[in-house]
């Protein structure tokens, strides 16, 4: 069915005079008789009758009209999405954010955003999981972005990473033990310390596993969780030490944290199926998410 056929049935319905209809529409009257015609025999049934001059709808061109405008409408309304879709100002964005990146980050990222191109219209759906969980759901195209934990210069095979963030790790204590009054720790200092860690499954638990394996450290485990809060909690009630992202974003009564002596450098990347596949608002995001990071002094470990 032709879409404009139906542009210029719309028109002659509402005004139910050819010449008018064929003024407004910019077009001759035989060129909106032609067009009426075709429609009526697509449809095989007449949809104006003439009185004298005057032409009205039949009772198929009434019940045809209420259709005809809504499709037309619904089309238009498809066509003004799509090319705020094609701009980068309106669409859907699932993103995912690993555990370990502290959850107040997204909702910056996010707020800043909305502050910086207000007239966009992007619905947001956004998940947390561990790294490798955010990786399958990228692969699987139900994410977008990812934003994950990845060590120094690792690559991952179908992935696109662009390094967001270059962080380090700092040692949470209790802050009543006798080494958080001190300015560094070294990692032997801990080995007998009771250590909280994270869950296999957490990308950190491999990360942190090279940190300790490289500087020949052998922590004493008393706990594994896989939430963030949850670790730091249990350190401010002096169940153990940890090692977490510095952040400013991992704070709580009870608990100090003290810089490492030893290298402990990770990186936190953006991560993409290849952002010259995604849609334009995905592009969009993701540089937005790269100038965030940089203009806020994140890149910086």
């Amino acid at each position: 069915m032709n879409f404009q056929h139906l542009e210029y049935f719309n028109e002659l319905a509402e005004t139910q005079y050819m010449a008018q209809a064929a003024e407004k529409l910019g077009i001759s009257q035989p060129t909106l008789s032609y067009a009426v015609k075709k429609l009526e025999e697509e449809l095989g049934v007449p949809l104006f009758e003439r009185e004298g001059r005057n032409i009205r709808l039949t009772v198929y061109g009434k019940t045809f009209k209420k259709y005809s405008e809504a499709g037309v409408q619904q089309i238009q309304e498809g066509r003004r999405l799509l090319t705020e879709m094609a701009l980068g100002e309106s669409g859907k964005l699932s993103i995912g954010v690993a555990e370990i990146v502290a959850h107040q980050f997204i909702t910056d990222v996010i707020k800043e955003y909305r502050q910086t191109n207000p007239g966009y219209r992007v619905d947001f759906n956004l998940k947390r999981a561990v790294t490798s969980r955010l990786l399958e759901m990228l692969q699987a195209g139900d994410l977008d972005l990812a934003i994950v934990t990845t060590r120094p210069g690792e690559k991952i095979a179908g992935f696109d990473l662009v390094p967001v963030m270059q962080r380090k790790l700092e040692l949470l204590l209790p802050a009543g033990h006798e080494l958080a009054r001190q300015r560094s720790v070294s990692l032997k200092q801990i080995e007998s310390c009771p250590y909280l860690a994270f869950g296999e499954e957490n990308a950190m638990a491999g990360i942190i596993a090279d940190v300790f394996a490289k500087n020949g450290i052998h922590p004493q485990i008393s706990s594994v969780t896989d939430d963030v809060r949850t670790l730091v909690d249990l350190v401010a009630i002096g169940e153990g030490v940890a090692l977490l992202p510095k952040s400013k974003y991992h704070e709580a009564a009870g608990a100090i944290a003290v810089p490492v002596a030893e290298d402990t450098s990770y990186t936190i990347s953006l991560a993409s199926r290849g952002l010259g596949q995604e849609t334009k608002v995905a592009q969009d995001m993701a540089s937005f998410i790269i100038s965030f990071c940089q203009g806020h002094g994140l890149t910086l470990a």
